[in-house]
């Protein structure tokens, strides 16, 4: 799961800025000029999806710290646009905006290893490691795939996204999404097989 931490009332209040945003320090942050309406809806957007973007930006090649910073960007976006957000299509607007979050990120720095992330402590912690090394080996697999089979394939097998969503997201046509997914799960499939033949042998 997403280390998610509440938007504080302060947060909506007065977010950091988003990167590359000339706003004046005297410039009202895009939450403090919504209406008490605007604010409800932000908020609601904000704890419905925040798991969601933040899971997407990750798996789209973004380590655990710039994920949560690049979640954070998301929903200033959000802020921002928020008369533009066709009711109902909440989460659709987020996706395609954390892509292009994600996508900003990564070549700011340039295509990265996402580090590991440490097990917890606790009764289970056998548990925990089998899972992170599960998570590590989905997020080499999927840094090693070509661009457009990865997202297609982190919005529909990861995310639970109908082709009809992502074909609004990515704003290409559905029989495109059906036919990257095809090839994006063969080639996961083709990856994560040539991965266990490497182990057994080893």
């Amino acid at each position: 799961m997403s280390p998610r931490a509440p938007l504080a009332s302060s947060e909506l209040a007065a977010p950091s800025p988003e990167p590359g945003d000339s706003t004046d320090a005297g410039t009202k942050a895009p939450e403090a000029r919504l209406d008490e309406a605007g604010r409800r809806r932000l908020r609601h957007m904000f704890e419905a999806h925040y798991d969601i973007v933040f899971r997407l930006i990750r798996r789209l090649g973004v380590d655990v710290a710039r994920a949560e910073d690049g979640a954070q960007q998301v929903f200033v976006v959000a802020a921002r646009r928020l008369g533009d957000v066709i009711a109902g299509k909440e989460r659709a607007f987020l996706t395609a905006t954390a892509v292009n979050v994600a996508y900003r990120l990564r070549s700011e720095r340039g295509h990265q290893e996402m580090p590991s992330e440490p097990p917890q402590s606790g009764p289970d912690t056998e548990q925990l490691v089998d899972q992170k090394r599960r998570r590590e080996l989905l997020d080499r697999l999927l840094a090693e795939m070509e661009e457009d089979l990865r997202i297609v394939l982190v919005l529909a097998e990861i995310e639970g996204q109908g082709k009809r969503e992502i074909a609004e997201v990515l704003e290409i046509p559905e029989g495109t999404v059906a036919s990257r997914l095809r090839r994006a799960r063969e080639d996961f499939l083709a990856r994560l097989k040539r991965d266990r033949a490497r182990r057994s042998v080893g």
